[in-house]
């Protein structure tokens, strides 16, 4: 990961020491130095007076600072003494003539001092010019411009350094040297040319080994210890150890569970190699719970911790301690309670019908009784009418009066339409009340009835049920481990137990996953911001993981495995109780049937219709069916 931090050349001493305070405010170790040799001189002195020049920091310096660190041309120079350690880099000069060995001891005897390689192209551009303006004589425009462009000084008979300015710039070696600021010399380390790579011993035949073969340096503070690697914190709850799991007892620490595996996906997807270790994050709560809390907003500046992962809810009050990667797993706060067997009433017989659909239906079947009785009484004079008549197909044979027989017909379709419907609903209440039911529906029940109510403890959904939901703090109960849910639950609040848990639905359909036949959840669904990483403030790591984490979880199936592979449901919205459904079934009304109000009125019509009519024509009419009857037989 690389942060570039921009430095204006005008800053201020001042200026120039919060750009420090800030990038090690954000554990920055490893510093590559680009700049000029004026401003780097006062960016290493700011450095060295806020000791961030020794152990547990590297410097790398490109080659315009790197002269700086030179033994050779550093007498005198105030920052020969902060360097100790730092990584230069120059190009490669190890092709020294006898007469350049000589003009430096000569410079060293006189001056103190010698020419860096540097120096020495600057001497040879003076010896170019000068035999440019010789050439081009008193012309000095154009032909002078392509004289000294034409320049192409051999000087391995003075320096050893080939010099050529084509193309209009200076044509120096590829092959660079990474050398270690020891004391008052200098040790190189390694090369690197395009061929080669970074490579520990140079030759032009040299291929690229994929690897960095280099000796190792002696780093700030004459320790071979390399640069701290990145801390990453793990907090340590085993309650849910689907999602975090840390064994202490093990050597080294062994750390499971699905954030820590999200974690690593993501490490593998990241732009950049990532070097880190990770860090158990003690309990300080006396429950031996962690203290989220306490973890983001203290134990990461006091462990001094690049990172902490876990089961982290993104919460409000918390972005004041800590920044946040997207969260890599939804999360909401619902209730829990235990299922009850809906009870049957003793009226559930009368159910299938509302009662306003039971007089209506009396009525009915009332009125078409006292019709029949008065077709018979007008033909007969007599009444011989039997109730078992209406299953028989030849009814009307049975009847004085063929217009009691179509009574009874119409009469008969209605009475086994009723009785279909009302079998038909009276099956679906009856299943229906074996079906498992909440023994509350929210929060409101348990607050009517001041029952208690357990929350997973160290969490900060305590202070979401005070704050938000407006429970008392009296009947809140902090419960540690999944085995406490079930007891506590199954208990009840008469016995020293609860009658409902609020925690976050990835701990409870885990919970469910081996209590779901005696629990369910039920209520509304309050969002959070889900489960994510967490970062110091103003740490640039956490816009690269979110990044990363977009990668890792949009890539469904990988991703569902993972969760598959951590007994996590792969979709906790669809996580639902077995035996629950949303079916209701309610009794039927007059309203049900409103599509049969034609039937009815047409059969009132055609019965009182036939009820008025002279018996000799009724009689007529009975005589031409029977004869069509006799003619069909």
């Amino acid at each position: 990961m690389v942060n570039i931090t921009a430095i204006d050349p005008d800053s201020t001493d001042g200026e120039i020491d919060d750009i420090l305070v800030k990038l090690n405010n954000r554990r920055t170790h490893v510093f590559l130095v680009h700049m000029s040799m004026d401003l780097g001189i006062r960016f290493i002195q700011s450095a060295e007076e806020q000791d961030m020049m020794g152990e547990g920091y590297a410097w790398i310096l490109t080659q315009g600072l790197s002269s700086l660190t030179d033994p050779q041309v550093t007498t005198g120079n105030p920052l020969k003494g902060y360097m100790q350690g730092a990584l230069g880099v120059r190009p490669m000069d190890s092709n020294k003539t006898r007469w350049r060995r000589w003009k430096e001891s000569y410079f060293i005897y006189r001056f103190n001092r010698t020419l860096t390689v540097y120096g020495w192209w600057a001497y040879h551009t003076i010896e170019a010019l000068a035999m440019a303006v010789e050439k081009a004589g008193a012309d000095n425009g154009a032909k002078l411009r392509d004289e000294i462009l034409a320049a192409n000084v051999s000087s391995s008979e003075s320096s050893g350094l080939n010099f050529s300015l084509s193309k209009g710039q200076l044509d120096q070696s590829v092959v660079l040297e990474v050398y270690n600021v020891i004391g008052a010399r200098e040790r190189v380390i390694g090369y690197w040319s395009p061929e080669t790579g970074l490579v520990q011993n140079f030759s032009k035949g040299a291929k690229i080994s994929g690897k960095y073969q280099l000796k190792d340096p002696l780093w700030p503070g004459d320790t071979l210890d390399k640069p701290p690697k990145l801390r990453i914190g793990v907090v340590t709850t085993n309650s849910f150890p689907e999602l975090v799991n840390v064994d202490n007892s093990t050597t080294p620490v062994m750390i499971n569970g699905f954030a820590f595996h999200v974690f690593l996906k993501v490490v593998d997807v990241l732009p950049f190699p990532l070097d880190y270790e990770f860090v158990p994050l003690p309990n300080k709560s006396r429950s031996g719970t962690p203290m989220y809390d306490d973890i983001l907003c203290n134990q990461m500046k006091d462990r001094d911790l690049d990172a902490i992962i876990g089961d982290i809810t993104v919460v409000a009050h918390r972005t004041n301690c800590v920044d946040f990667t997207l969260p890599y797993l939804d999360s909401s706060v619902t209730m829990m309670v235990r299922v009850e067997n809906a009870s049957i009433s003793k009226g559930i017989l009368l159910k299938p019908f509302k009662w306003s659909l039971w007089l209506i239906l009396g009525g009915i079947f009332s009125a078409a009784t006292i019709i029949i009785i008065i077709l018979e009484r007008n033909e007969t004079n007599q009444f011989r009418f039997n109730p078992f008549l209406v299953y028989k197909i030849d009814v009307m044979e049975n009847f004085a009066s063929s217009a009691t027989g179509w009574m009874v017909i119409l009469t008969s379709f209605l009475f086994m339409l009723v009785v279909q419907v009302y079998t038909a609903n009276l099956t679906s209440i009856l299943t229906q009340s074996k079906m498992k039911e909440p023994s509350f529906k929210d929060e409101n029940e348990t607050k009517s009835s001041n029952l208690s109510v357990g929350y997973q403890a160290g969490s900060w959904v305590e202070g979401f049920l005070v704050s938000q939901l407006k429970l008392n703090s009296s009947q809140l109960k902090a419960l540690g481990s999944r085995e406490k849910y079930n007891e506590s639950l199954s208990t009840g609040t008469k016995h020293g137990g609860v009658d409902a848990i609020f925690d976050e639905t990835p701990y409870l359909t885990l919970f469910l996953s081996k209590y779901r036949s005696h629990f369910m959840m039920t209520g509304p669904n309050y969002k959070t911001g889900g489960f994510a990483f967490a970062f110091p403030k103003g740490s640039i790591l956490a816009s690269h993981f979110s990044n990363a984490i977009l990668n890792v979880t949009q890539d469904v199936e990988p991703y569902r495995e993972l969760m598959a592979k951590n007994s996590l449901p792969t979709s906790i919205e669809d996580f639902e109780f077995e035996e629950q459904s949303d079916i209701e079934t309610s009794s039927l009304s007059i309203a049900n049937f409103e599509s049969l109000y034609p039937v009815l009125i047409s059969l009132v019509a055609l019965s009182l219709g036939l009820a008025t009519l002279n018996p000799s024509v009724i009689t007529r009419l009975h005589e031409k069916l029977s004869r069509n009857q006799l003619r069909l037989k």
